[in-house]
């Protein structure tokens, strides 16, 4: 299966900030106003996006197709649980402890870069694979089939956000310095030298670019990403456990990405929240869950092959043309 190609980013800069207020505005605001169940909800959406926007740096802006990546959330995850239940340490060190552990582990798998053609996505699937079977085996650290149960209460500075209002602040705080950070790396050379290298891999190479180390960096960020978004986990959830990372929820990852829009940020943000929401409309059919999302993926690819933010954009611009063309004419 050979990478999508990516599309540019969402836009111009300015409109890639408008659309950044946009998103997160709607992301901040709407559980508020809601109120109740939708905070909890809007913790989990704000968790996964996090975790999506760095498989979207990977996948959607440089090419590095990855069918393993909620390992590395796993791994947050799991480090993050026994960094505060076991060591006592508060949840901002356990999340950046999180985050780094698992970009190690995103940098030892980055090596496989070397792998030519489909054979890394396969190693990729591998480690994910490898991962899981540890998170279930390794009793004595990670308590097997039954995981981690008992993790603290979330506190920050000795104030207790535990409370599902607390939670999806810290979770949409999470997600929005994540956003703001990708927004501002994919317009800087750094960036631009990612979507090179996703666009044309030889060419990007024949004007320069450290292909290889290009790479390794990219794998790397997403990685800490979804590290880091993992650390939040064991506190929405209250235990963690390996069935949450099982091939299958690397799949679900790659398709939030697909349907919201490869290589735009606000795509990923709005292909987990309709991920996330759907099946709780559908909870009778929950057996039925990778069903629904491969009908999802088929009828998006078939009718939105661009995502909802590539179709967006493509609407956008072609209202802003017509809008335009009066007055060019008039000119």
């Amino acid at each position: 299966m050979s990478p999508p190609t990516p599309i540019p980013a969402d836009a111009r800069p300015r409109q890639q900030w408008l659309l950044a207020a946009l998103v997160l505005g709607c992301v901040w605001i709407l559980p508020y106003a809601l109120g109740g169940f939708w905070l909890y909800l809007g913790a989990i959406i704000a968790c996964y996006a996090v975790a999506a926007l760095g498989l979207q740096i990977m996948v959607g802006l440089a090419g590095q197709l990855s069918l393993g990546h909620i390992a590395f959330v796993g791994i947050g995850a799991y480090t993050g649980a026994l960094l505060e239940k076991e060591l006592g340490l508060p949840f901002l060190i356990a999340s950046i402890g999180a985050a780094l552990l698992a970009g190690f582990f995103g940098l030892l798998m980055a090596q496989l870069i070397r792998l030519s053609g489909v054979y890394f996505k396969i190693a990729t699937f591998g480690f994910g694979i490898i991962c899981y079977q540890l998170m279930h085996n390794w009793k004595s650290v990670t308590g097997g089939s039954f995981g981690i149960s008992g993790i603290p209460p979330l506190e920050i500075l000795g104030v207790d956000f535990s409370a599902p209002s607390g939670m999806f602040a810290i979770a949409a705080s999470f997600l929005t310095i994540t956003y703001l950070l990708f927004l501002r790396m994919t317009n800087s050379r750094v960036g631009r030298a990612f979507q090179a290298l996703g666009q044309n891999e030889i060419a990007a190479r024949s004007i320069g670019i450290p292909v290889e180390r290009y790479k390794m960096a990219v794998i790397t960020l997403g990685c800490i990403a979804a590290g880091w978004a993992g650390a939040l986990i064991p506190h929405i959830y209250q235990y963690v456990s390996p069935e949450n990372f099982t091939w299958h929820e690397s799949l679900v990852l790659l398709i939030m990405i697909t349907i919201g829009g490869h290589g735009s940020l606000a795509g990923a943000v709005i292909g987990t929240a309709l991920l996330i929401i759907i099946p709780e409309y559908l909870r009778d059919l929950a057996e039925y869950k990778m069903l629904v999302y491969g009908l999802l993926l088929i009828v998006s690819m078939t009718l939105l092959p661009r995502g909802i933010a590539g179709t967006g954009k493509a609407l956008f611009d072609r209202f802003r043309a017509k809008e335009l063309q009066p007055v060019q004419e008039a000119a």
